[in-house]
């Protein structure tokens, strides 16, 4: 597949917004202890006690600061080098989460999709369009 370099402006602005409010929610969720985080479950449901809690903290801090960070790229300068590595953190924290949830996870791969095959490939699917996301905003 060729891509295109002629991308809409008013496409890759919403859709860093609608990434970054992503971001924003869903670690704020986490931070509060909400049910609602896929990979909060996943880390609950893999891990016991205090360190359990501990890494739920810590994905949702850098969840809550992958969606900051993007939101406000949309008024700073783009193109350094720290916004690059920060990016790259963001993807790759986002492969992780992939993992917990879609094959390690309660409803994954390796847990018999949870008993419902149509559910795991529509979640799994709804977090390969966010990694697409961020590698379209990403570049």
């Amino acid at each position: 597949m060729v891509r295109s370099k002629n991308v809409s402006v008013l496409g890759m602005i919403i859709l860093q917004i609608a990434l970054g409010a992503f971001f924003l929610v869903s670690g704020i969720s986490t931070l509060q202890g909400g049910t609602g985080d896929e990979a909060a479950s996943a880390i609950r449901h893999l891990v016991n006690g205090n360190l359990s809690d501990i890494l739920c903290i810590v994905f949702g801090v850098i969840e809550l600061l992958a969606g900051v960070i993007l939101l406000l790229k949309l008024f700073a300068a783009t193109g350094t080098v720290l916004d690059g590595i920060l990016m790259f953190i963001i993807m790759l924290v986002w492969i992780v989460a992939i993992v917990l949830v879609d094959i390690l996870g309660r409803g994954g791969l390796l847990n018999g999709f949870g008993g419902n095959v149509l559910s795991f490939f529509r979640v799994f699917a709804s977090h390969l369009l966010i990694l697409g996301a961020i590698f379209v905003v990403k570049n």
